[in-house]
């Protein structure tokens, strides 16, 4: 559902530059400058995700949420929130932002919350992005190592307009 709406929101931007483009190259250079600064606002990017869970240890799961948008830099952020409630002292919340890029390399940035009260904010941010995902996990302190993870959402994904 949420991936057949960005579709339709990818396909109607296209077309809305289309019809703005098209008579920009009848007009004027100049013309044509003004008409693509106006049209790049369009693919600002912003959108709200989450909650997403982590798995549950003994009735309890850590939680995330947040927002992801594109800055006028081109550089893409992702923030949020991270609670962790009601799970044992060695478990922590943890929260994962992996940032992909066109040529498959990504880069993975990630926060941790101990304890059940309030929160943890956090804010990640890349360049040349061309889909982001997050997760929620617990952390072990015992093991030093991430456990119980929910699967991997996608927040953002770039339309090829090929």
């Amino acid at each position: 559902m949420r991936r057949s709406i960005r579709t339709m929101l990818g396909i109607a931007a296209a077309s809305a530059i289309l019809a703005v483009g098209v008579p920009a190259v009848a007009s004027s250079a100049s013309a044509a400058t003004t008409t693509k600064t106006a049209t790049a606002s369009s693919y600002d990017y912003d959108e709200y995700w989450g909650y997403y869970y982590s798995k549950y240890y003994d009735g309890s799961r850590a939680k995330a949420k947040g927002h992801v948008y594109e800055d006028d830099h081109g550089r893409f952020h992702v923030e949020g929130k991270l609670y962790d409630k009601y799970s044992p002292g060695w478990l922590c919340g943890y929260v994962q932002v992996k940032f992909e890029n066109e040529d498959g390399d990504d880069s993975t940035y990630w926060a941790k919350k101990c304890g059940s009260s309030g929160y943890r904010y956090f804010h990640f941010y890349e360049n040349h992005v061309d889909n982001i995902q997050v997760r929620t996990c617990y952390w072990s302190k015992h093991h030093e190592s991430k456990k119980y993870c929910g699967r991997w959402n996608y927040i953002y994904e770039a339309d090829s307009q090929e």
